[in-house]
């Protein structure tokens, strides 16, 4: 019999991931992904091809004045040339890949002074659908006519634009951030009312991305009235809290913590937050474990759970006292705190009256449902409109391509 020698063994090929949009949060995930050690080769893909070499040089040198040395390899993609990103992803062959790709970056509302803001977001963040939906639609046409079978992660809104997506038989894998950004809250501030550290705190939620406004709102300013909400104002979620297995829900008043004011930075720094737990679930689904996390709209679900990741997939994790189609009812009645009257079987989404008459007295933009097929010519309306509306109070609504 031979003997095995250590120069014989074979070292495991690490995953392979593509980046498709280099924005504020597909940089932001570059960057943290360049510093990883499980990642093989990164390809990073951008419509614009001198924004997307400056910034996988950047992520390179950075890694490696880190003491990594990252394998990053750009290549220009448009995701209004469906054949060829079919034929790119048949190519190069990702184990995973993620889209960040937008049309309009979600907060360039913040930019209106006050009022206007407060205005036009009292809508919700639901009628902005079309400018979130178009390029990953096009992107899941895409892989599905080439039949891609790799793990695929989506950021913009996937509440609602990955629920669209399964009922046209395209949905990804899974999304990205929301629920799963207000759960570090969650288990930080549990554990400083505990007196322990977080490592030893346990959660498990349940809810839509309409709660995240209210998890990271500002705390009241004296002389400007109260911020508090009526139960009436808050979408419905499912939350228990353990420490060290033993539910603590009660002791500490989870969801007081829950809705404290936590205020964070808006725009683009906020991206960092979402790249954090974006490169948490993309190691976990990666991996030949399980791991327990949280994500929004996994296979098309609508809204966030708890859910568990490995090999390849991501599917809901059990819920003690709460079944997957009463986890399902909270978020689909949460739709309407994000401005979503329904989602039809067509994919067709109808929105709220009252949120469709704001954007239809403000901007002059009138749409009350919304067809997948429509999404192209509706975003294109809706960001004309909204840069007149912003240049009209002397805003300059800067950045509205800076997903892709």
């Amino acid at each position: 019999m031979g003997s095995t020698s250590a120069h014989d063994k074979v070292t495991p090929v690490k995953p392979s991931v593509m980046i498709v949009g280099l924005g504020d949060l597909g940089s932001a995930v570059l960057e943290l992904l360049a510093r990883e050690q499980w990642v093989g080769r990164i390809v990073a893909c951008s419509r614009s091809v001198e924004r997307g070499i400056q910034r996988c040089n950047l992520a390179r040198m950075g890694a490696m004045a880190q003491g990594r040395a990252p394998v990053i390899d750009f290549i220009p993609l448009d995701l209004n040339q469906e054949e060829s990103v079919g034929e790119l992803v048949l190519r190069e062959s990702p184990d995973l890949i993620f889209n960040a790709a937008s049309l309009q970056s979600w907060w360039l509302t913040e930019l209106l002074p006050p009022e206007p803001r407060a205005r036009i977001q009292s809508a919700g963040f639901g009628v902005w659908l079309p400018v979130h939906l178009t390029l990953t639609l096009k992107l899941m046409r895409a892989l599905g006519a080439v039949g891609y079978r790799g793990v695929t992660l989506t950021a913009p809104f996937p509440d609602v634009v990955n629920c669209v997506l399964d009922h046209l038989g395209l949905a990804p894998t899974s999304g990205v951030g929301n629920l799963d950004e207000i759960v570090p809250k969650v288990r930080c501030l549990a554990a400083a009312r505990l007196g322990v550290e977080p490592r030893r705190v346990q959660v498990t939620l349940v809810a839509h991305h309409a709660l995240e406004p209210l998890a990271f709102r500002e705390p009241p300013v004296p002389g400007r009235g109260s911020e508090s909400s009526t139960i009436e104002d808050i979408p419905p979620f499912f939350l228990r809290v353990e420490l060290d297995g033993r539910g603590v829900t009660e002791e500490i008043r989870a969801p007081e913590l829950l809705l404290a004011p936590y205020p964070l930075p808006s725009g683009p720094a906020f991206s960092y937050l979402t790249a954090g737990s974006t490169l948490r679930l993309m190691e976990a689904v990666l991996s030949e474990s399980e791991t327990f996390l949280h994500a929004p709209a996994p296979h098309g679900l609508p809204g966030g759970y708890p859910v568990i990741a490995g090999r390849r997939d991501v599917w809901p994790a059990p819920i003690t006292g709460l079944t997957l189609a009463e986890a399902i009812g909270i978020n689909e009645r949460s739709h309407r705190f994000d401005g979503i009257e329904r989602i039809q079987a067509d994919g067709t989404v109808v929105f709220v009256e009252r949120s469709a008459e704001v954007l239809r007295s403000a901007l002059g933009y009138d749409c009350r449902r919304l067809h997948p097929a429509e999404a192209e010519p509706r975003s294109a309306e809706l960001m004309a409109r909204f840069r007149e509306y912003a240049e009209g109070l002397g805003v300059n609504p800067r950045g509205e391509k800076r997903g892709e």
